[in-house]
């Protein structure tokens, strides 16, 4: 019986005492832009089970230094319990990902994105992706990422690692896809393979979001993530 018992109370636990909040969760087709609701004058991240046992809950110990005020739009991703896992990318560029209640966001509708939408600098941690218009309504894609900047030691030794990528595609139902072909010619992203650059980006209100098949440059530089414009 009390193994059964056991058993039992591990299939009534929340998701979220066992689910993790990352990146990944949030760079899907699925995810979706909210704004922190009007009312409380700071919303605070929630930390992960894997950095503080037994979270998210609404306990001390959970609670994040990161926050955000009302009108911050984040993008969403999958919701466990009261919580929904939430990206933020600041003015200057860095990333704050995590759990937050449920209960404080305000759900953004979706808005159709016609081509000059996508235009400008869009900026992440190590990454920079560049949109223009192009012919015939395509859009001019060129990037650079780097993995180890952030590493002064690295930088020292030179042991930084760069990536490139660059393309001419229309957006198909949302997605900008393509893949680079041996010529530098952009083809369908259909036409590559795993060893060639390939990538997918797609907006949700203020964010870009890219992923790329690790095909984009050196060892672990991805264009993989979300973006804000920058200026």
């Amino acid at each position: 019986m009390i193994h059964i018992a056991a058993a039992a109370l591990l299939l009534l636990a929340p998701a979220a005492a066992r689910a993790g909040c990352v990146w990944s969760d949030l760079v899907t087709e699925e995810a979706r832009a909210a704004a922190v609701r009007p009312g409380a004058p700071r919303v605070n991240f929630v930390q992960d089970e894997v950095l503080a046992r037994g979270c998210p809950n609404e306990s001390a110990a959970c609670r994040a230094r990161a926050y955000l005020t009302p009108g911050d739009v984040v993008l969403t991703g999958p919701s466990q319990g009261a919580y929904t896992c939430a990206g933020f990318v600041g003015a200057r560029g860095a990333a704050t990902i995590g759990w937050m209640p449920t209960a404080a966001l305000l759900p953004l509708p979706e808005a159709e994105q016609a081509p000059a939408d996508w235009n400008g600098q869009w900026r992440a941690p190590e990454q920079d992706i560049a949109i223009s218009s192009g012919r015939n309504g395509a859009l001019r894609v060129k990037g650079d990422a780097t993995w180890g900047m952030g590493d002064p030691e690295r930088v020292r030794r030179g042991g930084v690692n760069i990536g490139q990528v660059a393309g001419e595609a229309r957006p198909v139902s949302g997605v900008l896809a393509f893949s680079e072909g041996e010529d530098g010619r952009t083809r369908a992203y259909e036409a590559g393979d795993e060893f060639t650059c390939r990538i997918r980006l797609w907006r949700r209100g203020p964010y870009l979001l890219a992923r790329d098949n690790n095909g984009c440059g050196g060892h672990n530089v991805s264009f993989s993530g979300f973006y804000r414009r920058k200026g």
